[in-house]
């Protein structure tokens, strides 16, 4: 079954439901966990049975137990919840948790309808091998049809430097690359840290170029009066030389395009803890990105884990071009059905379900059914 049949037939079944008068509203109050006797536990119950988290003969309150008791059987019914709309899985309802429950079933059903749309401007054919980036998800795939090889956590755009949504082909990887600060960076969050201390340039790797021709000349940070440069007078490149404190890691993947996008390493590897993973200028920061150069690489000859870890290790900028080139397909999807047949819903980070919505239905929107 693929993604484009699947979504169809789990709207079927939620408009089914829509009709039958959908799920009540659980009430807020303190996070239910394991143990807790409370009515609200006994309207969960109800809730993940309605769409299939919990199974009837799993359900313990079935067989004499109390309904409103949060027995062990409910934990994974919980989880899988938790799994199908990327909350943290915990087996516990904290607010999280209960406001994914609340959304009305309306609201689902308008989800998956827009992202029906959405899947008609996906390609049918992907490719055989490639890479797929769900930004609402903000997770990544490598795909090798029907498998798919390898998943990971990323950190996308936040919603002002919102990642933008394409294709193109990966074609190679800069292993110890060096970071060119965008403008735009460079004047808006370095500059002030330089003008308060000019020391900050050194002690963080940046090394000062005098503009952003080829024949750009190193500048030495002391000889120029800082006092003098402001946001629309900077003509510097800043560049970050390679190591552990760069920006871009050890690691960058790239697929040249307009946006001037691509994945890479970060040393902020904290924000992949997180469920909601929107932090970046807008290129795609990866978990494991050693694991993802070893499934890139994997069709060129020579290029096994150990061959990147030395090259990382020797600190030396590598350049190694793709021997197959590689799609890359960033995408937003609010909704969608796995291949396990979980139902999925992602909040909507960059507000695009809204635009889209009334762009579909105009004065209509928020009523699709």
């Amino acid at each position: 079954l693929s993604l484009h049949d699947a979504l169809p037939i789990s709207l079927a079944e939620y408009r089914a439901l829509a009709l039958q008068g959908g799920w009540p509203q659980i009430p807020d109050g303190e996070t239910l966990k394991p143990g807790m006797t409370d009515p609200r536990v006994g309207m969960l119950r109800s809730r993940l049975r309605l769409v299939g988290d919990l199974k009837p003969q799993d359900d313990r309150s079935e067989t004499g137990g109390d309904p409103n008791f949060y027995d062990d059987s409910m934990v994974p019914a919980v989880k899988w919840m938790q799994y199908r709309h990327g909350l943290a899985e915990d087996g516990a309802v904290g607010s999280r948790t209960l406001a994914a429950l609340n959304v009305p079933i309306a609201k689902r059903i308008e989800q998956m309808i827009l992202n029906l749309e959405r899947r008609r401007w996906i390609p049918d054919d992907l490719g055989q091998r490639y890479i797929f980036v769900n930004l609402a998800d903000q997770e990544l795939k490598l795909v090798d049809e029907p498998k798919t090889l390898l998943d990971m956590r990323v950190v996308v755009g936040k919603p002002f430097h919102r990642t933008p949504i394409f294709s193109h082909l990966m074609t190679y990887v800069e292993i110890n690359p060096y970071w060119n600060v965008p403008p735009s960076i460079a004047r808006k969050e370095l500059l002030p840290k330089i003008k308060q201390d000019v020391s900050y340039l050194k002690e963080n790797n940046f090394v000062l170029l005098s503009d952003w021709s080829s024949g750009a000349k190193e500048v030495d940070p002391l000889s120029v009066d800082w006092s003098q440069v402001s946001r629309s007078s900077f003509p510097y490149k800043i560049r970050q030389d390679s190591g552990d404190g760069n920006a871009l890691g050890r690691i960058k993947f790239m697929f040249p395009n307009p946006f001037n996008i691509y994945l890479h390493d970060t040393p902020a590897k904290s924000l992949f803890d997180r469920p909601q993973r929107a932090f970046s200028h807008g290129c795609i920061r990866v978990q494991d990105p050693e694991l993802l150069a070893e499934y890139v690489l994997a069709k060129n000859d020579g290029w096994d884990r150990a061959r990147i870890d030395a090259t990382i290790a020797s600190g030396e900028r590598t350049i190694v071009t793709l021997a197959e080139p590689l799609p890359v397909h960033i995408v937003y999807l609010t909704s969608w059905v796995n291949k396990d047949g979980s139902v999925h819903f992602r909040n909507d980070v960059y507000d695009r379900d809204t635009v889209l919505a009334k762009a579909l239905l105009g004065a209509r929107s928020g009523t699709l059914r």
